[in-house]
């Protein structure tokens, strides 16, 4: 497999990765702290554990040009990431009703 190609399986996937978390990170900004808190970790989580069960199957049974790969995911999970945390940190809080 040519390192162009391999570069653009790794961007995909961490592509998809970088979708969800914005997805994860909007979502989270409609509820409450305590419940946007579980909603990002635990999407964090969930992302991270099939993020490498992609990345184990990709390499185990593709012939990619593992250089390639790596850059590509790595890239775009930074990417991902950085988006996530932007979107996390510039909610604000809105106060809450008394109950």
């Amino acid at each position: 497999m040519t390192p162009a190609s391999s570069l653009l399986i790794g961007a995909l996937l961490g592509a998809a990765n970088a979708g969800a978390a914005a997805w994860t990170a909007r979502r989270a900004a409609t509820l409450d702290s305590q419940r946007a808190i579980q909603l990002v970790l635990g999407g964090m989580a969930v992302r991270m554990a099939l993020v490498l069960v992609a990345f184990a199957l990709v390499l185990a049974t593709v012939p990619v040009h593992r250089g390639a790969f790596v850059g590509g995911l790595g890239l775009l999970f930074l990417v991902g990431l950085a988006a996530e945390v932007a979107l996390v940190f510039g909610r604000t809080d809105r106060p809450r009703p008394e109950a």
